[in-house]
């Protein structure tokens, strides 16, 4: 036989709040049910040891209904038929004592854990047994009773059900809203990497094409200098290629943290002839958030990135960190070089993704023409500061 349970395990708070109202429901019921049931005219004898071994039994159905609500209320449905056989002083059926609730329980999980063709088959199992129970009780015989005993017991079953119903889609929803914000974060994550690996890709190809050009121009004239621009091209496709592995790989660092070193070396492979890059740090450093520091290494390269890709060599671009008491102004600023290059090399949207970056590190960004060239301008906030202040 399948388990034909929802494929999901109850989480376990349910099941611990499920174990606690079915012990206190034991508790309360079962020892209220032996006293009324041997209380005169009740039962004696061995009628009266099966009735309550059944309702023990029934109050254990209710903890296995947890972890296997169909098999636990077909046999429930059972023992609470055969509860029904019993008549009690003549008047009553023995199912209608209090411990007949610990029934609803496994109704109630089957309403909670199995598919809706077998939870509106328990519902309709349920409605069948309070005619089964009201036409075996011998009190019932007047049939305006028999309709009133009927509607109570069926709503009670109907009662029980729902909330097992309002239960399911409480945790559907649960489920859902997650999914959603699993996908959102994937997605989230999935944007980052594009980012990344776009910011990467373009700088190193950028930086290679700049540097073969120099290298092609200086091959006869001066081959030393040529040697060098190949060497810049062959490390920086290295560096790239394990900045990439270090993006996209399972295992590795997925949040990398670059320092102001790593700025400095941004400067540094950008230099070629034809590409003259000044840097210059004015002002006491402070501390940086690490968002911060990636943040200003993704302003260093694009901005360098721009300069060499959309203009025409020679080139002259100045990089600029000026520490302020409240934190720290990059600019990078280029001269316009022989003019504007025409080429369809990006998307145009590296600007945008980088404004954000910044954003979320706090700070602002700025570009725009300037004097013939291009300038690109980050405020971002310093950690000391925010120390200095709390600290005078």
């Amino acid at each position: 036989m399948t388990d034909q349970r929802v494929p999901r395990d109850a989480p376990r708070a349910w099941q611990r709040l499920d174990v606690i109202t079915c012990a206190v429901l034991a508790a309360i019921l079962l020892p209220a049910t032996v006293a009324a049931l041997a209380q005169p005219p009740g039962l004696s004898g061995w009628l009266l040891v099966l009735a309550v071994g059944l309702f023990a039994l029934l109050h254990a159905l209710s903890f296995v209904a947890i972890r296997s609500p169909l098999p636990a209320f077909v046999v429930g449905s059972a023992i609470m038929l055969a509860l029904a056989m019993i008549p009690v002083g003549g008047v009553n059926s023995a199912a209608m004592y209090p411990s007949g609730i610990a029934y609803l329980l496994a109704l109630g999980q089957v309403a909670l854990q199995c598919d809706r063709r077998y939870s509106t088959a328990a519902l309709a199992v349920g409605i069948v047994g309070s005619v089964i129970v009201v036409l075996t009780t011998p009190g019932l015989d007047n049939p305006l009773w028999q309709l009133g005993g009927f509607l109570g017991l069926s709503a009670t079953i109907l009662l029980a059900w729902a909330l097992g119903i309002l239960q399911r889609l409480r945790r559907e929803r649960a489920d859902e809203e997650l999914r959603m914000r699993t996908q959102r974060a994937v997605s989230e994550e999935r944007e980052r990497i594009n980012r990344d690996l776009h910011d990467l890709v373009a700088h190193a190809t950028t930086v290679m094409i700049a540097q073969a050009e120099v290298a092609r121009a200086f091959l006869r004239e001066d081959p030393e200098t040529s040697d060098r621009a190949l060497g810049v091209v062959v490390d920086t496709g290295r560096e790239a290629l394990r900045g990439m592995r270090g993006i996209v790989a399972d295992d590795a660092d997925r949040n990398p943290a670059p320092d102001l070193d790593a700025v400095r070396a941004l400067v540094q492979s950008a230099r070629s002839p034809r590409a003259v890059v000044e840097y210059e740090e004015r002002g006491v450093a402070g501390t940086l958030e690490p968002v911060v520091v990636l943040a200003l290494h993704h302003v260093v390269r694009e901005a360098l990135t721009n300069a060499l890709r959309h203009t025409e060599p020679p080139v002259r671009v100045m990089v600029t960190l000026d520490w302020t008491g409240a934190g720290l102004i990059a600019i990078i600023r280029d001269d316009g070089g022989a003019g504007r290059r025409a080429n369809d090399l990006g998307a145009g949207v590296g600007l945008v993704g980088l404004a954000e970056r910044v954003r979320l590190a706090g700070g602002v960004l700025a570009s725009g023409g300037d004097a013939g060239g291009w300038m690109v301008k980050a405020e971002l906030p310093r950690a000391d500061a925010a120390m200095r202040e709390g600290g005078s």
